[in-house]
């Protein structure tokens, strides 16, 4: 039920995607072989609505208009205004720095906290 409900979302912001992504490749071709994969074209689109606060409230504003349920809207965001904070504060848990393959030197704090005895 809950996958259903977040593909009623995408699909509500797929004109606003397809527009943004012919927007990027019109102003910069060299973005094609990045844009072309749909993971990291949809993900910049949605960490760009993010990065802006009027965007976002209009985004949500607009979804809910389009009977979105809030509880749905704000739980697919929240992943990203969280990924969001993690990038600006350079703040990741130890489990992600391996994961992802970040560089002790890019992460400045660690979300993990660990003790002995």
């Amino acid at each position: 039920m809950e996958i259903l409900l977040e593909q009623n979302l995408e699909k509500e912001l797929m004109p606003y995607f397809k527009k943004y992504k012919s927007f990027l490749l019109d102003y910069n071709e060299t973005l094609y072989e990045f844009l072309s994969d749909h993971n990291n074209a949809w993900n910049l689109f949605i960490m760009s609505i993010v990065s802006d606060n009027s965007n976002l409230k209009a985004c949500i504003n607009n979804l809910k208009s389009k009977g979105v349920d809030a509880k749905v809207i704000n739980k697919y965001f929240y992943y990203f205004i969280k990924m969001k904070y993690k990038m600006d504060h350079k703040c990741y848990s130890w489990n992600e720095q391996m994961e992802w393959d970040i560089g002790l030197d890019d992460c400045e704090i660690s979300t993990t906290k660990m003790s002995f005895f």
